[in-house]
């Protein structure tokens, strides 16, 4: 998890996919609470309004970004941590124009009973962040009424950014000049996350919570696959139960009907995070058709071997270049050390 500073209004540009550009639509320094969720997005996302799909996007691709520079490699005396120091990952991602400075990176690791069964948090690394966006709100504590906080994640990291966003905002509750600061997040294939209790509690602080869910990941069905909100009064009244799961916030649909994607029979790839991107990217409205957009397809095969034949898009296409290793004064192939 990275944590990222609060970008200034004035510097935070309206980005629209150039098919949708419209220049009736309004600018985002108009409607940013809108967009961060003030009303549930009511009215924005069946059809989605432009400006609220280009903010899912931006932050989307930040989550796909801490993907793409990690060092998940085990026999790498930088594993576990980024390839890139806080001052150039943007750059050397390619994302020059974010908008945001790294602030600092937070490491958790998991192992494969917690990723199946359900993650150990790191209480630790729970107050670092915590701490850290506290530290970030007085330095901005002057533009008060022009910031907003918003976590984003993938998967388990989306489960985290839920938790981190609730932990943030029981945290402005309690500082009287801070809690009306908007707290959202944009969740990528999150699970679920905590019981009724945690959904009611959430809901109540006021923390946002846009999910979109591939229709066909079945990530987001777990865990409590027979125990949760869609059982309707059973599971209120059942909700005691430790195997008794709520989702939290609003939930965006995205259907696996893209003309670009093949068909395929392995469940792990409807749960690709450039997979998510690219539906989302095409969405326009639960019963419209997909719209062209900016957005490049070939980023679905990065990971894995989904677009059709026709487009020669090759999978898994993603590699480091000389996985990582640079030639040195003497000739001899190493690893560099770890940037700071």
């Amino acid at each position: 998890m990275a944590v990222f500073p609060l970008p200034q209004l004035e510097d935070n540009a309206v980005l629209l996919p150039s098919s949708q550009t419209n220049s009736t639509q309004p600018q985002l320094c108009d409607v940013w609470r809108d967009i961060q969720g003030a009303h549930n997005w009511n009215g924005l996302l069946d059809p989605m309004v432009p400006n609220l799909k280009a903010e899912a996007l931006r932050y989307g691709n930040l989550a796909q970004l801490c993907y793409d520079a990690f060092d998940g490699k085990s026999y790498s005396k930088n594993y576990g941590t980024c390839y890139h120091s806080k001052r150039d990952l943007f750059n050397k991602m390619g994302m020059s124009e974010s908008g945001y400075q790294v602030t600092k990176y937070v490491y958790a690791n998991t192992n494969l009973l917690n990723q199946v069964f359900g993650a150990t948090v790191n209480i630790s690394n729970r107050d670092l962040v915590v701490s850290e966006i506290e530290r970030l709100i007085q330095v901005y504590e002057k533009e008060m009424d022009n910031l907003s906080i918003t976590f984003t994640g993938h998967s388990l990291g989306a489960a985290l950014a839920t938790l981190s966003a609730y932990d943030i905002k029981q945290m402005l509750c309690t500082k009287h000049n801070f809690h009306q600061i908007p707290v959202t997040v944009f969740a990528f294939a999150s699970p679920r996350v905590g019981n009724l209790a945690f959904a009611k509690r959430v809901e109540e602080i006021g923390v946002k919570v846009l999910r979109f869910v591939n229709k066909r990941d079945l990530v987001p069905k777990v865990p409590g696959v027979c125990m949760n909100e869609n059982v309707g009064c059973l599971s209120k009244l059942l909700h005691w139960l430790p195997w008794t799961y709520f989702h939290v916030g609003v939930e965006l649909p995205l259907h696996n009907n893209s003309p670009f994607i093949q068909h395929t029979h392995n469940l792990a790839y409807f749960h690709n995070l450039e997979l998510y991107l690219h539906l989302l990217d095409r969405y326009v409205g639960s019963k419209q058709p997909f719209s062209w957009s900016g957005r490049d397809h070939a980023l679905v095969n990065k990971s894995c071997d989904l677009l059709r034949e026709i487009y020669e898009i090759p999978p898994k296409w993603w590699q480091e270049q000389n996985k990582g290793l640079v030639k040195g004064p003497d000739g001899k192939w190493t690893q560099p050390s770890e940037e700071e």
